[in-house]
């Protein structure tokens, strides 16, 4: 039993030597990817981005999505509460397919990006002739 709470005072001291509120005051963006037989369907939420600070790319498969964020104070008044912040962020998905670049389409409403990607040729469901 001495074991056991040794075990367990040492990994709480581990855990403590870690600044974890840093680790989650790190700004973060929810996405999904779907399916939509033709398309794949990319959606994410980037509240108070405009759309020329966001940038898209595809490259090996790979769909990167990075936005910027700049929140400015007025130096000459006092800030009583300053959770707002200027932020940079980048997230990287791999795409279960080949996409068509050149037709994918990307719109911006509401903080939510929509991002249209059409599958590949190569990547669609080919019906194949069955000759009697």
């Amino acid at each position: 039993m001495f074991t056991l709470w040794s075990d367990m005072d040492r990994l709480f001291n581990i855990l403590n030597d870690r600044d974890y509120r840093y680790a989650a005051a790190q700004p973060k963006f929810r996405m999904n990817l779907q399916d939509k037989g033709d398309n794949l369907e990319f959606v994410a939420e980037l509240p108070g981005v405009c759309d020329k600070d966001i940038n898209l790319e595809i490259h090996n498969d790979t769909l990167t999505l990075s936005a910027k964020r700049e929140v400015t104070h007025d130096k000459e008044n006092t800030i009583y509460l300053g959770e707002r912040g200027s932020w940079n962020i980048q997230r990287s998905i791999s795409l279960p397919v080949a996409v068509e670049v050149e037709n994918t389409n990307a719109t911006l409403k509401n903080g939510i990006i929509r991002v249209t990607l059409p599958k590949a040729a190569s990547s669609r469901p080919q019906k194949i002739a069955i000759h009697a």
